[in-house]
């Protein structure tokens, strides 16, 4: 057996000169990132809720709580025009950004995209983490820069490759002498370059989508959310209307049980059986809610913005918990204390009471 076909075995020495190299020491965090975000992107693919406005645990759920808090909260009120669209965008966004980093293949580009996104999730999700360094958003921004600057540093990479299947192309006598040949072996690389991206992209795009196809069928990961409606079938999540804060205005300055019909009416409290929950908008902030028939405390509410990074929380009514689809978070339905997961602090608890079947919100 010829050793010298087999640096393998060369022994220590040989290793210790490899991870010399830049592109294998950095090699395990470009492993990490690519899989993390490729990882994340067809759990979204894969997940039914993701793309279902009725979900709390959905990108238009999670837009809509977190306008109120992020620095970019116009640029998320724009995307609510389109939620679909960038849903799919952001999606599709970390998958070409991991297989781009994963393959070596225009890596600098990827791990600026990776960066771009890595930023909109601390601006967004990760905002309100404090402090701030309990978010991982933050860290992936930082982890970015390290291939923005090296690339893939030549190892188990298609831009390395193609360089070099460019530069094999002969050249004529007159290239070399007029001194072209280094913009015609650049030109090659792109071209090269373009037509791998589009083959990478392709076979990409046709794995996400039959991520999607598939988390559909079999059910993904749909959330078992229980959301009745307080005001008919026809409404699925409630919001106080205008005639029902005039007319509690009205029953407020009649004296005698007037301190028990303040507030404003949200739905019947007949509609939400024990053990179960409905989700409404709290009159004074705007922001989602949870109404929870608890058979311990009975008519409870808190608000849906998980005390961790400010995303919507789900009711899964097995377990009587509230759980963040974000980080992990657990709440108890009951008190909205943390059971478990990172959040810092318990969901803001939201006064409510019952009058003549009516649940209104103090």
């Amino acid at each position: 057996m010829d050793s010298m076909n087999r640096p393998w075995l060369l022994g220590p020495a040989w290793e210790a000169k490899r991870f010399d190299q830049t592109g294998w020491r950095i090699l395990p965090l470009r492993l990490f990132l690519a899989v993390t975000f490729i990882y994340a992107s067809l759990q979204k693919l894969a997940n039914p809720n993701y793309l279902d406005a009725s979900s709390p645990a959905s990108v238009v759920g999670q837009m809509k709580a977190l306008e109120s808090t992020s620095p970019i909260g116009p640029l998320l009120r724009l995307s609510l025009h389109a939620p679909t669209l960038v849903g799919l965008l952001i999606a599709f966004g970390e998958l070409a950004v991991g297989v781009g980093v994963l393959v070596g293949l225009w890596t600098r580009l990827a791990a600026v995209g990776g960066a771009l996104l890595s930023l909109t999730f601390f601006l967004t999700v990760s905002w309100s983490t404090t402090p701030y360094f309990y978010g991982s958003d933050i860290v992936f921004v930082f982890a970015w820069t390290v291939f923005i600057g090296c690339g893939a540093g030549g190892v188990l990479s298609l831009d390395a490759w193609i360089r070099l299947r460019a530069q094999q192309v002969p050249t004529g006598p007159r290239s070399r002498a007029s001194g072209v040949e280094s913009e015609l072996i650049a030109r090659r690389t792109l071209v090269l370059g373009a037509r791998a991206a589009g083959l990478v992209a392709l076979a990409a795009g046709a794995a996400g989508a039959l991520t999607a196809v598939v988390g559909r069928a079999v059910g993904g990961t749909r959330s078992t959310t229980a959301e009745p409606s307080l005001r008919g079938p026809a409404q699925p999540s409630l919001t106080a209307s205008p005639s029902s804060a005039g007319s509690t205005r009205a029953h407020h300055h009649h004296g005698g049980s007037s301190s028990r019909t303040a507030g404003v009416a949200i739905g019947k409290a007949s509609r939400v059986s024990s053990g179960q929950a409905a989700r409404f908008n709290d009159p004074a902030t705007g922001e989602p809610a949870w109404l929870v028939h608890s058979p311990q405390s009975g008519f409870v509410a808190f608000s849906a913005v998980c005390t961790h990074a400010g995303c919507s929380v789900g009711f899964d009514s097995s377990s009587q918990e509230f759980r963040c689809p974000c980080h992990g978070g657990r709440f108890d339905a009951g008190s909205g204390r943390v059971l478990g997961g990172p959040p810092p602090a318990p969901l803001r608890r939201i006064a409510v009471h019952v009058v003549n079947n009516e649940i209104r919100v103090d």
